[in-house]
Formats: structure tokens, sequence, C-alpha cells
């Protein structure tokens, strides 16, 4: 029998709204009510790769929770620190691991935990504390950031540093977006559609101008750079000098036209140095002829 039932009742709430329902309400309840210090409880899920553009394509890629609670030290509460994330990818020999802590990651739910794994960015809102407020002041503004997780790089503790981009990071998401040729910036609700689709971390599945041709693509938000990532059919990289080689042709001429003047520069400075040796050798002879 559960002691603290308010405090069971919380926890299965908070689990409903991290996205796992209702599977774990009966081991949890059985956890806490053999008073175990702490304990893991564990569910796994078969989810549609991102990237794939058939609703009805194959569910391959498999993910795994752990959700990690431990007891109060002076009480019978218990709370739920972090969630372990394993994700496999199929063609992937090694799995992607990730380490949420609840509070600290802004109470990242299981599907963003699984898109952030698999190289997604998505905007969420965080609340924080007031600008020049106290550090143990409550955190009670609410603002929108922006996710991302730097999966070739690990921490000490075996972890992808999470990326927390607030607007002051100078992201300029709707507007950067209007300078790519995509089918359907013209129209106000196709381009609001795709927005929002990036936003929740999914790819945009439009079409992209590329000279006299159109090529359908998929569209992904990059906040730490800034930009954002194009793919084509075969999520091969559409970078920016394929979609404006002119731009891209203007730019070499001219870093082409720079590295010539610094290199006639250079020989200029050798000549003159060298002119100044010979006189300076000259010099010296004359002297010594004396």
């Amino acid at each position: 029998m559960v002691k603290n039932e308010k405090n069971l009742e919380y926890l299965q709430k908070l689990q409903t709204s991290l996205g796992f329902g209702e599977k774990l309400n009966a081991v949890l309840e059985s956890a806490i009510s053999r008073e175990l210090p702490k304990f893991t409880l564990g569910i796994s899920n078969i989810l549609r790769p991102l990237e794939s553009k058939d609703v009805n394509a194959q569910k391959t890629d498999y993910i795994q929770y752990g959700l990690n609670f431990n007891r109060q030290k002076d009480g019978d509460a218990y709370f739920l620190n972090t969630i372990d994330v394993t994700l496999h990818k199929t063609g992937e020999s090694v799995p992607r691991e990730q380490t949420f802590d609840i509070e600290r990651d802004h109470r990242i739910t299981a599907l963003q935990a699984y898109k952030l794994l698999s190289g997604q960015s998505f905007e969420k809102d965080i609340y924080v504390r007031p600008q020049g407020a106290e550090p143990d002041a409550k955190k009670s503004e609410k603002i929108k950031a922006w996710f991302k997780l730097q999966l070739d790089v690990k921490d000490a503790y075996g972890n992808h540093p999470l990326k927390v981009l607030r607007p002051e990071y100078g992201y300029q998401f709707e507007n950067g977006i209007t300078k790519y040729p995509l089918k359907g910036l013209d129209k106000e609700a196709t381009k609001s559609e795709g927005l929002q689709a990036m936003r929740n971390g999914n790819y945009w599945q439009t079409e992209l101008t590329m000279g006299k041709k159109t090529i359908p693509v998929l569209v992904a938000a990059n906040p730490v750079m800034k930009s954002f990532d194009i793919y084509d059919k075969n999520m091969k990289e559409v970078r920016d000098e394929e979609i404006w080689p002119e731009k891209a042709a203007a730019r070499s001429n001219g870093e082409q036209a720079k590295t010539t003047t610094v290199k006639r520069q250079e020989v200029a400075e050798n000549d003159i140095s060298n002119s100044f040796e010979q006189a300076e050798s000259e010099a010296n002879n004359v002297t010594r002829g004396r």
C-alpha cells in the first residue's frame, strides 16, 4: 500500500505529460509501495524514422527509456530525476545515448528526446527567472527556446551537450527561410504549416527550385548555425552553393583575386627586401676595400 497517494498521483500525471502514457502506472505504484530508496522503470517503442516520407513506411527506430526515481531522504515522497534514453537506428552499430535531467533540461518529453537523438532541433516554451531576479527566485517568465543536441561531442559524463538557445542568440527563423526558393513560401497557409513542422522538430516536405529544375526536399531548422538543413530525396545535403552557383562562383573569384593580390604584395616585398640586402652587401664590400 502506498503511504503518499498524492505523490503517486503527481508522478503518474508527470509520466503522462512526458509522453509515457499510463503503461508505467502499475509498476510505479508497486515500486513505491515497496518503499525502495531508488528504482528505474523501463519502457520502449519502435518509431518510423523522421526522414521517412511515407506514412506507411516500416517502423525501424527502436528506442528505450529508463525513468530514474529517488526517494526523499527525510520523507516518503519520490521524485523523477532523470531519464536515460537509448536509440538504436537501422544501419548504425553503436546506439545513441543520452541522460536527460527533468528540471535542468526543461522537461524533455519522450518524443522530444527521440527527435534530439535523431539529430533534429525544435522550439519549445521554457520557464526562466526574470532578468535581475535573485538566483533562488521562482522561474516564472515564459520564453521560447530552441533545443539541439551536439551529437558529435560527449562530455565527461558521457552525455552530448544540450544547446538551449534563447531569443537573444539571434536565430532569424521566420525571416531566414524566405531567402530559399522553396515551394509554398508565397502562400501563407503553406508557409505557416512548414514553419510549424520545423518548430516541432520535424522535416518540412516541400520542393526546391535549382536553376531550371525543381526537386523534392526535406528542410529542417538548424538554430546553432542560424540556418537550415536541406536534403534531397536520398537524404544528401543540398548546399547553398548548389542552390546559388553564381554566388558561389563570384565568391570564389573574389577569394582568388584576393589571393593573387596578396601574392603580388609578397613578391613586391621580397623584391624590396632583396634590394636592400644587395645594397647593404655592396656597401660592406666597398668598406672592406678601403
